[in-house]
């Protein structure tokens, strides 16, 4: 993996942990606005936590992928 390529995959980190955070919110939010089935929703916002999953999940697959592709070493011989 060239170091361009880690560093595209590194950036796009934040980009995922924010759009992981803000759908999770708002489907909290719609679940609350609806109704779930049940009156009143009692659970507590677990948006932090799901964004966090996700973001950990893709930072494991990210390094896997790093390992498996390492840069081949230049040998000098002559």
């Amino acid at each position: 993996m060239s170091k361009r390529t880690t560093i595209i995959c590194l950036a796009i980190v934040p980009v995922l942990f924010l759009l992981s955070w803000y759908i999770s919110h708002r489907m909290y939010d719609e679940f609350l606005r609806f109704g779930t089935g049940v009156a009143k929703y009692k659970g507590e916002e677990r948006s932090l936590v799901y964004a966090c999953y996700f973001t950990g999940l893709y930072l494991a697959i990210f390094l896997v992928m790093r390992d498996l592709y390492k840069p081949k070493k230049k040998s000098n011989k002559n």
